[in-house]
């Protein structure tokens, strides 16, 4: 049985892919992890040998330091060149499938529903740093034999979530009965996709034959910030009302933007 190794294993994503695998088989790598046969820190290259001793052929690419801290320069100085590093010792090492998450950022201030063959310009170093690290991969590996797939993520959801996000902030406004939510406009229309969805297609593009490049993974349904606060708190049946506008709408995204699945509905 083919076996995936995940590189990141116990952040947010990580652990949906750990609940949605299935009879898949994965060897969990986290820089939480004490047990030298699970531990792997991205910024530390001597906890990488454990992992190259296995010759791995399929890895999902997760482990990034530092956010969400989107416009700190680590990002470019740091974090990029560990993963360039890391791929290439990971290709040399016989690996022949590589899936790596991305992120919707890449596209910039661009709105409405966008396709991966759009030009990319990324408007923090977060989205700067994973842009110029598909364009290595791409430039590096496509004539090499090792099949990539880069997969841009949207706004994912969902169990294990950061407690500062949107929803579960709501959700504790609503379970301690505060009478306000304090947010933002309201007015961006975003992509939210269930983590456990994003789990799947990253588990389904590690494994699938022809997958191969960029691939959205999102719901392809826009929403407005509004209209999911709103929905919320219907679904609590809680009391709790909006105050729209006390925090400022963010300058390096667009109004709004959301995934074209259809090149990943398609392969799936």
């Amino acid at each position: 049985m083919t076996t995936i190794h995940l590189l990141g294993s116990e952040g947010f994503i990580g652990r949906a892919l750990q609940r949605e695998a299935g009879d898949l088989s994965l060897h969990c790598w986290s820089h939480r992890q004490s047990d030298p046969e699970h531990h792997f820190d991205l910024l530390d290259p001597s906890s990488w040998q454990s992992l190259l001793n296995q010759n791995p052929t399929h890895a999902i690419l997760l482990s990034w330091p530092g956010l969400p801290n989107y416009q700190e320069p680590f990002h470019v100085t740091r974090n990029l060149p560990a993963c360039v590093e890391l791929i290439e010792q990971l290709a040399a090492a016989g690996l022949q499938r590589l899936v790596v998450a991305g992120t919707c950022y890449e596209y910039g201030l661009q709105n409405g529903p966008l396709k991966e063959d759009q030009f990319t310009d990324p408007a923090n170093c977060y989205a700067i740093a994973k842009d110029s690290l598909r364009r290595v991969i791409a430039s590096r590996y496509t004539q090499q034999g090792l099949q990539w797939c880069w997969a841009r993520i949207f706004y994912p959801f969902g169990q294990g979530q950061n407690p500062n996000s949107l929803l579960p902030s709501l959700q504790r406004a609503i379970d301690q009965g505060d009478p306000a939510f304090a947010m933002s406009s309201g007015r961006q229309v975003r992509d939210y996709v269930p983590v456990d969805h994003v789990a799947t297609l990253l588990l389904q593009l590690a494994m699938h034959p022809q997958a191969q490049g960029i691939y959205n993974c999102g719901s392809g349904q826009p929403v407005s910030l509004r209209e999911l606060a709103e929905e919320r708190i219907a679904k609590s049946l809680a009391s709790t009302v909006l105050k729209l506008g006390v925090y400022p709408d963010r300058q390096d995204e667009p109004l709004a933007f959301w995934a074209d699945t259809s090149k990943i509905n398609c392969l799936i």
